[in-house]
């Protein structure tokens, strides 16, 4: 009865209190919403492939570039190790999106390939089929749950005949539920690898020639360990596999499939990766604005603490003892998280679509409603309850009734901790401001590179046509619109994908990316030709830096190809493959007739709004090619793309500071209403004694302000050597210039000065004679 009577307390002086209680709930809840959702991620993150039953057996073999291999070589190595007890190639990416039809029905399919073992080396779980047969015939096929949903609706699957391509017939066998939370990337439909040379010729069963086709797994007999034999598959593969023979890879790496996720082997994409040090930043940005909301209620409630004193000196007063008044206030505090995290969970489930909008991900918040994560919350919640309520529970409880009516309480609480903590708020929120400065202005940097070529308004399509006649109709329809300046065919694109050509050269080995298209698409990119040999019949242009490798002069008429001689048809300046990180590589580029040429995507200059005109390319293509899924991103998008991580980062520490700094804000009101209110009887008499409104003002208002430039001090050298140290990962950055933390400082200090100013001036132009009056 006692401790209800004490909780009625409690919320009637919370109701009284409402601009305190409000920003109290506020920042804990906001930081909870946070909290718990970048938990649920975080645990997701580490958990990928943590579901399978042999998780700890399987392998997946590497070379200096990644998880890939040639499709033999997995078997080759079972047949030669008696410790690998089954094999498992997968070909995620190497084999185009496919048309799948059935009946009227014609969608777009993304297809892997993968040995007939996947069920039982893997577990994914088949809704529908047995999983040691589920593949057991080269026409069988499985269908997720999503993609049998969108082909067959409410009609069963299994049993049912399905077209891929032209004419290719294969039959259901299984419904397998979406792949997710694994390195393998999610697959529309899974078919077997002896299929793959029908896709993509350059792959076979006994063709090691594609080196880069396949990620192989193994998985290890119980108790057997592959990895002493390294050296020797090392020694093996450079007797028999043509990219170590001729030193285009020199390591064999054995990577355990828990690692694989968070590996920097994975050049190719073939699999889903992670960025372990995003999570570490994601995760500590997420604690460091919870310990913010903490010290926020710590602050408030101090700056309460004369209010609460009276209280609690009349309870001991009235007999009650200070451990009990001690735990009278840790159960406020707790009772205060209880509420904020019931807020924060009801953030957190109106905020997952924005965050999985922008982690490119699904935040499965269901998790939460397990054991373990509701054991975890009421350890959490008790935690903050505890940490919160520690420092006033032993301010307020050990407070002296003599204290209260000599006043001196008051004086001590206001000198000694309003300074730590507005001094700690504002180092934090000055290091967020400068920390997303400096991430936005090197994303931009990193966007806005010079690659060689040109990207604005130009969009690529991707050529899923069935036939020629459908693909002409539409390019045709495409040059026919007003807001399309040219249209052009290309095989190849820097940040797209192209082909490699390697062949030996002279002795050593030389890799090249083979770029062809039409004239217009050439123009349209603005290669620049810097030598032009005028050759009149099909021959290649090479970059500069594919002739520094052939150690050849740039007025060289011609180059030994497969020891053939081969005429060079001009030199074009070195261009970027990739991002501007990565290395440049050497080039081979080809200028076709549109009629020879059989293109990869179809490029569209578009003028004027790029919405719009993607949204009418759109439907010229969906009609066109009798509705299939459209394919298309500007090159533009595809540079940004490529800095997703960064991005994605910038915006989350972005989306952190100004959460920081509503806070801080919020905060610093309270405690300025607070104080402001504790001084009147002090500027009454200022005034009385001939201070005029302004310099009571500039006093009160700089008694905070102060504090800022301590904040300022304090936080540039930590914020300075953390962002020099997350600069120094990126060969292409931004140099650290003290204006960005001189404007974060500035940034802080308006906010203050904004925060304190209206309860400063009031305070400042009250009449004395109330303020004596009221005291």
């Amino acid at each position: 009865m006692n401790n209800l009577l004490n909780i009625k307390s409690f919320l009637k002086f919370l109701s009284r209190n409402k601009a305190y209680t409000a920003i109290d709930v506020f920042g804990l809840s906001v930081s909870l919403m946070f909290v718990i959702l970048i938990a649920v991620y975080t645990v997701q993150e580490l958990s990928v492939d943590k579901f399978h039953a042999d998780k700890d057996r399987i392998y997946v073999l590497c070379n200096d570039r990644g998880p890939t291999s040639a499709l033999p070589i997995a078997y080759r190595l079972q047949e030669r190790y008696p410790e690998i007890e089954q094999v498992c190639p997968v070909i995620t990416n190497n084999v185009s999106n496919q048309i799948v039809k059935r009946n009227e029905k014609k969608l777009t399919a993304k297809p892997i390939l993968v040995d007939s073992c996947f069920f039982n080396f893997f577990s994914f779980k088949l809704l529908e089929g047995d999983k040691n047969r589920v593949l057991e015939d080269r026409n069988n096929i499985v269908l997720s749950k999503t993609f049998a949903n969108k082909l067959f609706g409410t009609d069963n699957p299994v049993g049912q005949s399905i077209t891929i391509g032209d004419s290719t017939s294969y039959l259901v066998s299984g419904i397998m539920e979406d792949i997710k939370n694994s390195t393998l990337p999610y697959a529309d439909i899974i078919f077997r690898v002896e299929r793959a040379h029908e896709y993509n010729w350059s792959i076979s069963m006994d063709n090691p020639g594609n080196a880069g086709s396949t990620v192989p797994f193994l998985k290890m007999k119980p108790g057997a360990d592959l990895r002493p034999k390294v050296p020797d598959i090392l020694s093996y593969f450079k007797e028999m596999f043509w990219i170590y023979k001729q030193g285009m890879s020199k390591t064999v790496t054995l990577l355990p499939l828990n690692e694989l996720y968070f590996s920097d082997l994975n050049e190719f994409g073939a699999v889903n990766s992670g960025n372990k040090r995003f999570v570490i930043v994601l995760l500590s940005v997420g604690i460091l604005i919870l310990i913010f909301a903490i010290f926020n209620y710590i602050n408030l409630t101090v700056a309460q603490a004369g209010q609460r004193a009276k209280e609690m000196a009349t309870r001991r007063l009235l007999g009650s003892s200070r451990g009990e008044l001690f735990m009278r206030l840790m159960v406020e505090s707790t009772l205060l998280t209880v509420i904020s995290f019931g807020v924060g969970w009801l953030l957190a489930h109106a905020a997952a679509p924005f965050v999985n909008n922008l982690l490119q991900t699904q935040v499965d918040l269901g998790a939460t409603f397990t054991l373990v994560w509701v054991i975890a919350a009421i350890a959490l919640i008790l935690l903050i309850g505890v940490l919160s309520g520690l420092l006033p529970a032993v301010l307020i409880s050990s407070v002296k009734p003599i204290d209260i009516v000599r006043g001196t309480f008051r004086r001590q609480t206001k000198m000694v901790f309003s300074k730590v903590f507005i001094t700690f708020q504002n180092t934090i929120t000055i290091a967020m401001i400068a920390a997303a400065i400096v991430m936005i202005l090197q994303s931009y940097h990193l966007i806005g590179a010079p690659l060689g070529y040109h990207t604005k308004n130009i969009l690529e399509v991707s050529n899923g046509f069935s036939n020629n006649s459908d693909r002409n109709a539409a390019i045709d329809e495409f040059g026919r619109q007003s807001f399309v300046k040219r249209v052009g065919l290309v095989a190849g694109m820097p940040l797209s994908g192209s082909n490699n050509m390697s062949s030996d050269y002279e002795g050593k080995f030389l890799g090249f990316q083979q770029f062809i298209m039409d004239s217009v698409a050439f123009n349209m990119l603005g290669y620049e030709i810097i030598r032009e040999n005028h050759l009149a019949e099909k021959s290649w242009y090479l970059t500069e830096k594919a002739m520094r490798d052939m150690e050849l002069p740039l007025d060289a008429p011609s180059f030994s190809w497969n020891k053939n001689a081969t005429p060079i048809a001009g030199i074009v300046r070195d261009f970027q493959q990739g991002n501007i990180t990565d290395e440049t590589r050497p080039a081979m580029l080809r200028i076709d007739n549109r009629s020879d040429l059989y293109p990869w995507s179809i490029l569209v200059e578009v003028e004027g709004n790029p919405y719009n005109a993607y949204q009418k390319i759109r439907e010229i293509y969906s009609k066109a090619s009798g509705g299939l899924d459209f394919e298309a991103k500007f090159l533009e998008e595809q540079v940004q793309k490529s800095f997703e991580s960064e991005v994605r980062t910038t915006k989350i520490v972005s989306i952190f500071a100004g959460i920081a700094i509503l806070i801080s804000m919020l905060g610093l009101l309270a405690m300025s209403t607070y104080f402001i209110q504790q001084r009147s009887q002090e500027v009454a008499i200022r005034k009385v004694f001939g201070s005029d409104n302004r310099g009571v003002l500039f006093r009160l208002i700089s008694s905070f302000l102060v504090y800022v430039g301590f904040a300022f001090i304090i936080a540039t050298p930590i914020i300075w050597y953390f962002m020099n140290q997350w600069l120094s990962d990126y060969s292409y950055r931004i140099s650290l210039n003290p204006l960005i933390f001189i404007a974060a400082g500035v940034f802080c200090l308006l906010i203050s000065f904004v925060t304190v100013f209206f309860q400063s001036y009031k305070a400042a132009n009250t009449n004395p004679v109330n303020s004596i009056a009221n005291k």
